[in-house]
């Protein structure tokens, strides 16, 4: 598909562009990435006065198509299987205090009008979604569900989370419990992909809603890094000895998540680049 953008003559003859048109309508990234971007600009246009801060909705909206895209892939092939249920516990810990941060008080919300109630509106999606998911791996389609390739410790990445968060947590709800909870949520989600990427080594293939659900939350914790980046000052207290690194430390450990995803990320482009299924994103590197 990439060679075929790079026909001089794909623009000037008719033909040649319908074809192009059509192998690219039946692309299952395209379709699925395609109707993502048209869905947010209308998002975009509606509920956003145009601030900087729609970044961090975006971010959500963007988290919460991931795990649309992997229920929805679950009814429909009524099948578990390629999904980490350890993962998904750790996002519904991550949604839960993260919402108990930003309901009752507004001190982590978008100065955008889309945080008056969109942001919010979608975390709580996202945790619905990620519920969902974990009552189709324990109850629905339990025989679907195989706990031999999902053998990662989610406990190993919860705790160290929860006592960083302890230590360091911003104070821009000037409520501790809060603090610590969305601190919490954010140094957990940095790690949360971990039980995912060892299912794909164990399993030494890819399914495809899995692999752009972890593409679509690679995007989505790209967006958050650049909000957080442009604004780290404020999670800091200067007066603090140790809170006054706060903000970097929110900061550092939303750049460990694009480090560790970075390969797979750049193989899942590879594939799309060179047509090759989905799945077949971690032999990416020996097919290019």
């Amino acid at each position: 598909m990439m060679d075929q953008l790079k026909d001089p003559e794909l623009f000037k003859d008719p033909e040649k562009l319908k074809l192009f048109a059509i192998n690219l309508s039946k692309n299952s990234s395209f379709r699925t990435w395609g109707g993502f971007c048209a869905c947010v600009i209308i998002v975009f246009w509606i509920f956003s006065s145009g601030d900087f801060s729609f970044l961090l909705t975006l971010s959500s909206i963007v988290s919460m198509f991931s795990f649309l895209m992997v229920a929805m892939a679950v009814e429909s092939e009524k099948s578990v299987k390629g999904v980490s249920l350890k993962m998904m516990e750790c996002y519904i810990v991550v949604f839960a205090c993260r919402l108990t941060a930003i309901v009752p008080f507004e001190g982590y919300l978008p100065f955008d009008k889309s945080g008056d109630w969109l942001y919010q509106v979608c975390e709580g999606f996202g945790l619905c979604l990620a519920g969902s998911i974990v009552y189709c791996c324990r109850k629905q389609y339990a025989q679907t569900y195989d706990p031999e390739v999902d053998t990662f410790n989610h406990l190993w990445i919860i705790g160290p989370a929860a006592a960083v968060a302890l230590i360091l947590h911003p104070h821009l709800n000037g409520f501790l419990p809060t603090d610590i909870a969305w601190a919490f949520a954010l140094y957990l989600e940095s790690v949360t992909v971990l039980p995912q990427l060892f299912l794909f080594m164990k399993e030494g293939r890819a399914s495809p809603h899995t692999a752009h659900f972890l593409a679509a939350q690679a995007l989505s914790r790209l967006m958050s890094f650049i909000f957080w980046a442009s604004s780290f000052s404020e999670l800091s207290n200067p007066h603090h000895t140790i809170k006054q690194y706060v903000g970097h430390w929110v900061v550092g450990v939303q750049l460990l998540q694009l480090c560790i995803m970075g390969d797979f990320i750049y193989q899942y482009a590879r594939c799309i680049q060179k047509g090759i299924p989905i799945s077949e994103v971690l032999c990416a590197g020996d097919s290019v």
